[in-house]
């Protein structure tokens, strides 16, 4: 209604401009003879129409047809985050799990919504971060608001061959980000780009990048750094954002930890270990069998039985940090 009101308008304008016009043009050519005069005159007439009828319909097509009463309110300008799949895809998914004697990270499954999954969060994370405790709690992270917020979680199976833990956090609602995990058979290539995302000395998750460097019998190493506080956090293929491991173990030189030597849970152990408790995720799941890896080998962070210097340096962490010297950088 409104276009066609704007239109009427505009048509009665422009042809008040075109006679305005014409009148000037013959007050001009009063000399020449009446054939040219005449000629002159319809020439102009056509040529300033056509512009006219152009510019109109451009300018008025551009208008939406509203409804009566509705006000255009234009938003305000807000620039687009180029790395925003990243977030929600892996940063998102990553939360920072505590016990009372340490912190490690774990990272949130997507399940298929059942009578028995419903409203219900589990999040896999390693076994040496839970340890022996049957309750930790988990701090998920509000971006949006930045926020956090702690919840408490029940370990409900763990597998310290495989150091693999699976919480449970039972009637929350809550509005989350869950990850996508890479098919069973995925495939392990060296110099493949991976992202590894997890709670670096405690703090909030963070990502660092590398690559697939070496793939043994019985591991698969990654170049991304893991320090104290990222076991059992989440490592992401780069390119597909599917999670492909759990970070686990570094290796040691003396008493050096060296962190861009680390070890994964390759991802068809996790899906071993989450149908051992029956539990369906939303991945991809084919009947080719790969070997089954073991990085029990090497030594996990925070093991003190195991390793006992890399636990002494994890005690300086957290003693620089002012954190109790019990308390263990997992």
């Amino acid at each position: 209604m409104f276009k066609k009101i704007l239109k009427g308008v505009l048509k009665v304008v422009v042809e008040a401009l075109l006679m305005l016009v014409k009148k000037k043009v013959e007050d001009k050519l009063d000399d020449l003879n009446r054939p040219k005069k005449g000629l002159v005159i319809r020439l102009l007439i056509i040529i300033l129409t056509g512009i006219a009828l152009i510019g109109l319909t451009a300018w008025a097509t551009k208008l939406p047809e509203l409804p009566s009463g509705v006000i255009i309110i234009r938003p305000l300008d807000k620039a687009n985050n180029p790395y925003q799949r990243e977030y929600e895809d892996m940063l998102y998914p990553t939360v920072r799990i505590t016990t009372k004697t340490g912190t490690g990270s774990g990272v949130i499954l997507t399940t298929k919504d059942t009578k028995d999954t419903k409203n219900t969060i589990y999040i896999l994370t390693a076994a040496h971060v839970v340890g022996n405790y049957k309750e930790v709690d988990v701090i998920f992270y509000e971006y949006s608001h930045q926020d956090t917020k702690t919840l408490n979680a029940s370990v409900v199976l763990t597998d310290t061959n495989k150091d693999l833990a699976l919480l449970q956090i039972r009637n929350t609602k809550s509005e989350i980000r869950t990850a996508r995990l890479a098919p069973r058979d995925y495939a392990y290539y060296l110099f493949t780009p991976v992202y590894v995302v997890g709670c670096s000395l405690g703090l909030n998750p963070r990502p660092s990048s590398g690559i697939v460097s070496a793939i043994n019998f019985d591991s698969v190493e990654i170049t991304a750094p893991i320090l104290p506080g990222n076991s059992g956090g989440p490592v992401y293929d780069a390119k597909t954002h599917e999670l492909i491991g759990i970070a686990v173990w570094v290796r040691l030189y003396g008493d050096q930890l060296i962190t861009t030597m680390a070890g994964i849970v390759p991802i068809n152990q996790v899906y071993d270990f989450l149908e051992s408790f029956k539990l369906e995720v939303t991945g991809f799941k084919t009947e080719h069998e790969t070997y089954n890896l073991q990085p029990e080998t090497f030594h996990p962070l925070s093991r003190d039985n195991e390793v006992s210097d890399a636990s002494a340096q994890h005690r300086e962490l957290c003693r620089r940090m002012g954190l109790t010297k019990d308390w263990i950088l997992r």
